[in-house]
């Protein structure tokens, strides 16, 4: 007969309980110790994925610098057909580069594959200038040996060792060849490397879209916009166009600490400062005469004793050192215009906007006989056009013609760099003015 308990159970049934119990309890300590194999799954990321993808340099932006304009060509030829002309200062934007020949390496080797709207094809890469790169950083795979042209029978230049960082900065091709090459930037120059020698992969996450299935995040932009090369100042490469990296330019800032464009600035600059910066403009206009300084579009150096050294001057530069003679601005302080905007070049980040010693316009784009009869020039401004680069001085208006203090290829060659006249049809883009 089962004895029965207190409860009413028998006491074989209460024995039968707690063995289970206790086999249950085992299993629970077997199952922790066992660890994330059996742990709860989390779909928080339930369809994450990596995916490879390739590395590819972004298209670079110019301008044409040719007077007469520049032909735009089937093929990278002067004798392949006439595909387009198109005019000084035209805005472009540059695929890739093309060698023409498998040893020499000079700019008139290299042609530009170019775009602009409709129009497709070549330019040389004399003709081009004011270049701007976006840099993708990528590592050597290997130990590789890099070269000044495009192409294994151009002349080398050194070495770099496996895991090194390149900024490359547009693809390249080589004359009869198969492989890509890539031009990138070391130092303050610019040379050519295979695409074998380099690690053109990344890896980047795919994250799931819960509603279309998973696709593809962008890959990352490893490595943006290289630092500002001079094309108006000392870092200009014997061998290269004038590169410049996007800038840093005022459109950035608040609108509302520009002067308005409505009117023309009110405060004038003072009489003694005015005295000041003709004295010194003419002075340095003086000192580039007769030390037979030439023009060149890389402007010598940030200071007078470097253009002096290099025998080199541009428009910028002239009044960089201007603004250092008089004792506006501390040495190696330079700058430049053009577009309607201020490049920030070796100053700090929208220094005249943000300084009390200046007023500022931008993006004016108004006529220069319309700035003068409405009064928005005024002698000693600080000028740059609206449709291209370039920095000077307004001096006055005479008979009709209005003059600059202004550093040009024809001004240099004439020595008339203290009076230089420009048409009326002109657009200004900028004015600075020093009121203090």
């Amino acid at each position: 007969m089962e004895e029965k308990t207190c409860g009413g159970e028998s006491r074989g049934m209460q024995t039968g309980v707690r063995q289970l119990l206790r086999w249950f309890g085992i299993a629970l300590i077997v199952i922790s110790m066992l660890g994330p194999a059996f742990a709860p799954v989390s779909y928080g990321a339930e369809d994450s994925q990596v995916k490879t993808v390739k590395i590819t340099t972004k298209p670079a932006s110019g301008q044409i610098n040719r007077r007469t304009g520049a032909v735009v060509r089937k093929s990278a030829s002067s004798r392949s057909k006439k595909v387009a002309r198109l005019p000084n200062n035209k805005k472009i934007i540059m695929g890739h580069m093309t060698f023409t020949t498998t040893k020499k390496y000079s700019r008139k080797q290299r042609w530009f594959y170019i775009k602009c709207g409709s129009v497709k094809g070549y330019v040389p890469v004399n003709q081009v200038d004011h270049v701007r790169y976006q840099y993708r950083k990528v590592k050597a795979k290997r130990n590789l040996t890099y070269r000044y042209g495009a192409g294994y029978k151009m002349r080398k230049k050194g070495t770099l060792k496996k895991g090194t960082t390149l900024s490359l900065c547009l693809e390249t091709k080589a004359k009869g060849s198969k492989t890509l090459w890539y031009r990138f930037r070391y130092g303050k120059k610019f040379y050519f490397v295979s695409s074998k020698d380099l690690n053109l992969t990344e890896t980047v996450r795919i994250e799931p879209d819960r509603d279309n299935g998973s696709s593809p995040a962008k890959p990352s932009d490893n490595g943006s916009s290289g630092t500002q090369t001079d094309n108006k100042g000392n870092e200009t490469k014997p061998d290269t166009e004038n590169i410049v990296t996007p800038p840093k330019t005022n459109p950035s800032v608040n609108a509302t600490v520009l002067q308005s464009n409505k009117k023309p600035m009110t405060a004038q600059m003072p009489k003694s400062t005015l005295t000041a910066w003709y004295n010194s403009l003419l002075k340095m206009a003086n000192l580039i005469e007769t030390n037979n300084l030439k023009y060149n579009t890389s402007g010598g150096g940030t200071t007078y004793k470097k253009g002096l050294a290099a025998k080199k001057v541009n428009c910028a530069t002239y009044i960089s050192w201007s603004l250092q003679d008089a004792g506006f601005e501390p040495s190696g302080f330079c700058f430049y215009l053009g577009y309607g905007k201020i490049y920030d070049q070796k100053i700090p980040k929208n220094y005249f906007i943000k300084s009390p010693n200046y007023l500022v316009q931008t993006n004016l784009n108004m006529s220069l006989a319309d700035c003068v009869k409405k009064g928005y020039l005024k002698p000693g401004d600080i000028v740059g056009w609206q449709n291209g680069y370039h920095t000077m001085v307004y001096k006055h208006t005479k008979n009709g013609k209005y003059y600059f203090f202004s550093v040009g290829p024809t001004s240099v060659a004439n020595k008339v760099v203290h009076e230089n006249t420009y048409k009326a049809s002109y657009r200004i883009g900028v004015i600075i003015r020093r009121i203090a």
